[in-house]
């Protein structure tokens, strides 16, 4: 079946059962059950629906439309799954719960058709149907992910929610007990034989599980398990016997290392989304943050971040970069700091808009000096340069010249040699840095 098929599976999995516009009025009401449900299990809710009774004369002769629209995608409706070796029926899909409930088509059988393309689909066949996600998934730190603002990156939506539930197309024998009593009999009767056929007029899920495509993993680089980083805390060790670390901590402890998620997954004081190149590549905190020799001497320290695991992915010169970016950044934001504090004290009354400029550039700095940095060196740069710039446009509406802007030297570009050589009082001349190192590193990122 096709990648139209599947898709429509995905998109009505998304947004829910009742995704079909009907009349407010259910055409059905009328008639009796018998008109539709015929065989002899209705006091058990399991009356079989013949597609002729769909199709007769006077109700949907023609199938139905040739074609129906699930949320944004518009597929093939009428001889649905046509080829399919398992026929699909009216009822497979259209089906009411029992009683008066008003027929609705269902989704949760999509996935028993569409089982390998669910699982082994390509991470941009996610956003066919999970076109603008307008949800928000909260951090273990209470920090909001909006995903209709995070960028479209190459890896897609499998680098974080990486684990979807595989479809168990298999029948449970205590379903079968629903309207079969002699199960044994049944089972020696049953055994390699394809049973759709007797079945057909049954919607799917009266045998198969239904709500088969969900979430059931995640990988993030951010979500936290305190014990993870903290060995001891208030005289006790994590994790207390039968308590969550995380739930007991952060009852208490609220947001502490909000700051450094927001960075790490890019989230800017605009709203707007930049992540860190080590957040898309799958790098987690406990890659940075490894125990050493004084952690194991004193387990009430918390568990950092560490030059050392920079080696652990690359070369052992790579050990210098943390500091450089560190203090890069220490050395940048005390100067944009200097020149909007003075901007504060010399704007005095100034006019709305030079206040809301004024008030986004101390954000975007608050935000570096709260997270680190170089947790995402390229969006902390970046922040910073917007800082002078909304400090000068500022003057410049309070209807004054703004002084010249401090020297925030190179931008850093991930590649090059700006993105390690970040600490700006760190002389260093490309003639007289060491020849073989840098040719195998440029030749391996080739």
């Amino acid at each position: 079946m096709g990648r139209s098929l599947l898709i429509a599976a995905l998109v009505v999995m998304v947004a829910g059962c009742d995704v079909v516009e009907r009349d407010p009025v259910d055409p059905h009401a009328d008639l009796a059950c018998a008109a539709c449900h015929q065989g002899p299990r209705g006091e058990r809710g399991r009356a079989m629906v013949p597609e002729a009774t769909c199709t007769s004369a006077g109700c949907h002769g023609d199938r139905g439309p040739a074609e129906a629209r699930f949320g944004t995608v518009t597929f093939p409706h009428r001889d649905h799954g046509h080829g399919s070796p398992v026929p699909i029926t009216c009822s497979g899909c259209h089906t009411h719960d029992r009683g008066e409930e008003p027929i609705r088509a269902t989704v949760d059988a999509c996935a028993l058709c569409h089982v390998g393309q669910l699982t082994g689909a390509e991470p941009q066949e996610c956003r066919s149907c999970h076109v603008d996600p307008d949800h928000s998934i909260l951090t273990s730190q209470g920090v909001a992910i909006s995903h209709s603002q995070l960028p479209w990156i190459e890896i897609g939506c499998v680098r974080c929610h990486y684990d979807l539930v595989s479809p168990d197309v298999g029948v449970s024998p205590q379903t079968c007990r629903q309207c079969h009593t002699d199960l044994e009999r049944l089972q020696a009767r049953a055994v390699g034989l394809d049973l759709h056929p007797v079945h057909s007029g049954l919607t799917c899920t009266a045998c198969h599980t239904s709500d088969i495509h969900r979430m059931e993993a995640m990988s993030s680089a951010v979500d936290l398990v305190c014990a993870d980083c903290h060995q001891e805390a208030h005289g006790q060790a994590l994790p207390r016997p039968g308590v969550p670390p995380a739930e007991f901590c952060t009852d208490c402890h609220v947001g502490v290392h909000a700051p450094q998620q927001r960075l790490l997954l890019g989230i800017r004081p605009d709203g707007r989304t930049m992540p860190a190149e080590h957040f898309v590549v799958g790098i987690t905190c406990r890659s940075c943050h490894i125990p050493t020799a004084r952690t194991a001497e004193a387990p009430g320290d918390a568990i950092r971040g560490q030059a050392t695991a920079c080696a652990s992915c690359h070369e052992r010169e790579y050990e210098r970069i943390l500091t450089w970016w560190i203090d890069g950044v220490d050395v940048r934001m005390a100067a944009v700091r200097q020149y909007l504090d003075r901007a504060s004290l010399q704007l005095v009354e100034p006019p709305d808009t030079s206040t809301i400029l004024l008030r986004m550039s101390a954000e975007m700095i608050g935000l570096i000096a709260d997270a680190g940095g170089q947790h995402n060196l390229e969006l902390s740069d970046r922040l910073l340069r917007e800082a002078v710039v909304g400090v000068q446009d500022a003057y410049r509406l309070a209807g004054r010249s703004p002084p010249p802007p401090p020297d925030l030297g190179r931008v850093p570009h991930s590649g090059l040699c700006t993105y390690c050589h970040y600490d700006p009082r760190e002389p260093w001349n490309f003639e007289a840095m060491a020849e073989d190192f840098h040719e195998r590193v440029l030749r391996l990122g080739q």
